[in-house]
C-alpha cells in the first residue's frame, strides 16, 4: 500500500519536471540567434544597406563568422531610435534571409517585423524581430548587436 502512495506522489513531481525542461526548450528556442553584429552593407543594386547579423555562435567582424540570419536594410537609412519595420512581400526597405551552414540558396522571410529600439553607429542596435519563413517557421528574439568597423565600398 506504502508504495502505491509514494507513487502517487511521485508522479506530479516528474510531471512538474517534464513541464519545466519542456519550458526550458522552448525559451531556448525563441532565442535562436543570442549572437548579433550590425554595420554598414551595400544594396543588391550597390547603394548603401545596414546589416544586422546573427548567429547560433559568437560573432567578432570577421570572415570566420558564421552567420546564420541576417536582416538587410537597404531604404529608410539612416536607421535611428525607434523605427519600426514591416516584412511582407510587396516591403522594399530590406529583408531578411535564414542560411543553414553552407546550404543555399537561403531561405527568404516572408511576413515579420523588426524593430530598432536604439541605434548608434559607434555602439551598435539594440531591438527584437519576428520573422516567419516557409520552412524555418517562426523565429523571435531580442538582440543588443555591436557595431562593427568595417570599410566596404559599394560599386
Amino acid at each position: 500500500m506504502n508504495a502505491i502512495i509514494a507513487m502517487g506522489r511521485t508522479w506530479p513531481a516528474v510531471a512538474a519536471l517534464l513541464l519545466l525542461a519542456f519550458g526550458c526548450v522552448v525559451a531556448m528556442e525563441k532565442d535562436k540567434f543570442p549572437y548579433a553584429t550590425v554595420g554598414v552593407s551595400c544594396a543588391p543594386w550597390d547603394g548603401p544597406a545596414v546589416d544586422l547579423h546573427f548567429s547560433g555562435s559568437p560573432l567578432k567582424c570577421g570572415q570566420g563568422d558564421v552567420i546564420q540570419l541576417t536582416i538587410s536594410f537597404w531604404r529608410d537609412l539612416p536607421l535611428h531610435a525607434d523605427q519600426t519595420f514591416s516584412l511582407d512581400v510587396k516591403s522594399n526597405w530590406g529583408g531578411a534571409s535564414y542560411c543553414k551552414g553552407e546550404q543555399q540558396p537561403c531561405e527568404r522571410a516572408t511576413s515579420g517585423s523588426i524593430h530598432i529600439e536604439s541605434f548608434s553607429q559607434e555602439k551598435g542596435a539594440k531591438g527584437s524581430y519576428e520573422l516567419e519563413f516557409p520552412k524555418l517557421g517562426r523565429v523571435s528574439g531580442s538582440f543588443q548587436a555591436n557595431w562593427c568597423k568595417m570599410r566596404v565600398v559599394c560599386r
